[in-house]
């Protein structure tokens, strides 16, 4: 009998083996985020370790040459593309191929380098070590392109035996393919372990920007994009704030009791999100109170947008009681954002003082007859 651990990674692994599209490619990408640096310092290590192998030469060899040290030298070719390539780009295919080429390319200076030697005796050993070194070299790469560079080690052993002619060659590929398998289902088992730290981490990321009742936004969503300026004019050039209040949601509470008003704040989260279009965003900004940013939204398609997700409200069945919300409406035009954002809740205040269940719109606002006294009490209340 599998216990409950075990059937949680045996469901993960499946899992991680489903993955398809973008969530596949999501996967991938965060894998190799994750394993960069590893992988980067693997990959100097390794050129250290090929350098080095000048003192072995030296011992096997029992003779020290120039074209050696040369040979041995060039491994700063690979890794200074290596270098040049992760500064330029994080894209896991580009690096995954990228740093697994550099490992065959110290495979192929291995090579080289044994021309210049008659004992072949410590062949296999090399090629050992190469292939745990391209185990290494795939954690921040995809499974597929592991087994394909673990396989391609077999292509350079076939191609050393055409030049050295080995005497047990059957021997060293029998070994070879018996650890490239056994490297291959370690790969294979390390990502699906990375599936599990993955799944966790955007759990994680998910709880902290997401509202845990409604499923929306929070307000640290809005932080993470705009930044410390509190600027959105990168995202859009027109860009709408609609911050929503629920009406008379005291009265809900008090007559239905706290778990039905949960339930009509989820009702009105998921008509907020069904009434909006694609890039907008939704943001549960505190008790009953929505904000909606509307990326690409002139001042008129706001106005109807809002609308459409009073109407959505009042007309849909939510299995507590009929509830109606009060809508304020601003445009951004740059700079603080919370500006705005204030701009639409006084918009908010006068259509609650003008009897509820409305759309007011800032700008439509005579401010000589805004009573900021009276807003002032509503903000502090």
């Amino acid at each position: 009998m599998l216990n409950n651990d075990k059937i949680r990674e045996v469901r993960q692994m499946e899992a991680f083996l489903r993955l398809e599209g973008k969530a596949r490619e999501d996967f991938y990408q965060a894998k190799y985020d994750y394993y960069r640096r590893f992988n980067l310092g693997v990959l100097f290590a390794s050129a250290l370790m090929f350098f080095s192998l000048l003192v072995p030469d030296w011992q096997v060899y029992e003779q020290f040459t120039w074209r050696l040290l040369v040979i041995r030298s060039m491994v700063v070719i690979p890794l200074a593309v290596v270098v040049l390539v992760y500064r330029q780009t994080s894209n896991y295919r580009i690096m995954s191929v990228v740093s697994l080429l550099m490992v065959h390319a110290m495979i192929w200076g291995n090579i080289w380098a044994g021309s210049y030697g008659a004992d072949q005796s410590y062949v296999n050993e090399g090629f050992l070590i190469m292939s745990f070194i391209l185990l290494l070299a795939s954690f921040s790469a995809p499974p597929l392109y592991a087994m394909v560079a673990q396989l391609g080690l077999i292509g350079n052993i076939l191609l050393a035996d055409q030049l050295y002619h080995y005497s047990n060659l059957d021997v060293i590929l029998s070994f070879n393919i018996q650890v490239i398998i056994l490297l291959a289902l370690v790969d294979l088992i390390v990502t699906g372990f990375y599936y599990d730290h993955y799944i966790t981490q955007r759990k994680l990321e998910f709880a902290l920007f997401h509202d845990p009742l409604t499923q929306v936004f929070n307000r640290r969503q809005l932080h993470k994009i705009m930044g410390a300026g509190h600027d959105l004019s990168f995202m859009s050039p027109d860009i709408a704030i609609v911050i929503m209040d629920v009406d008379h949601f005291k009265l809900v509470n008090d007559n239905y009791g706290h778990d039905e008003g949960d339930r009509i704040l989820q009702f009105v989260a998921d008509c907020i999100r069904h009434s909006l279009r694609g890039p907008d965003l939704v943001i549960r900004w505190g008790g009953e109170e929505f904000v909606a940013i509307l990326f690409d939204c002139q001042r008129d398609q706001a106005g109807l947008v809002a609308e459409r997700i009073r109407s959505s409200v009042e007309k849909s069945v939510n299995g507590v009681c009929k509830i109606t919300i009060s809508l304020g409406v601003a445009i951004y035009e740059g700079g603080d954002c919370f500006e705005t954002i204030k701009k639409a809740d006084q918009a908010l205040f006068v259509a609650k003082r003008n009897g509820r269940n409305q759309v007011v719109s800032y700008e439509d606002l005579d401010r000589d007859a805004l009573n900021l006294d009276g807003y002032n009490r509503h903000v502090d209340a």
